[in-house]
């Protein structure tokens, strides 16, 4: 039952992932970004680390592609400067780092927990 459970995970995980870069590779940058962000939301709930920073990166290489490919897009860094607004993007990245540091203190909880108890 959990090999059945955990092929779940991973082939969901793995939707979201594929998604968001069709979209990008589509030109629906909104899509891309936030189908990101429901993989960066699936993957924190399942406390998985390795896909925080798996889309981490990815987030990482669509910005830099639209900043180069699609400049003039609501999306891109050089748009959110011009109307003084919030990059999206860079929103996601920190919302990961944060995410990443909350897995790693509960870890270091648990882990502290674990310790005292033998």
């Amino acid at each position: 039952m959990q090999d059945t459970h955990q092929s779940e995970n991973d082939d969901m995980y793995s939707r979201l992932m594929a998604i968001s870069q069709e979209a990008l590779e589509s030109g629906y940058y909104e899509t891309a970004y936030h189908t990101l962000c429901a993989a960066m939301h699936y993957a924190y709930t399942l406390g998985d680390s390795d896909r925080l920073q798996a889309v981490q990166q990815a987030g990482k290489r669509q910005l830099d592609w639209i900043d180069t490919h699609a400049s003039k897009h609501r999306m891109s860094s050089e748009s959110s400067i011009k109307r003084s607004g919030v990059n999206m993007y860079n929103s996601l990245l920190t919302q990961v780092n944060a995410d990443l540091l909350i897995l790693k203190q509960q870890k270091r909880r648990k882990d502290t927990t674990f310790g005292k108890s033998k």
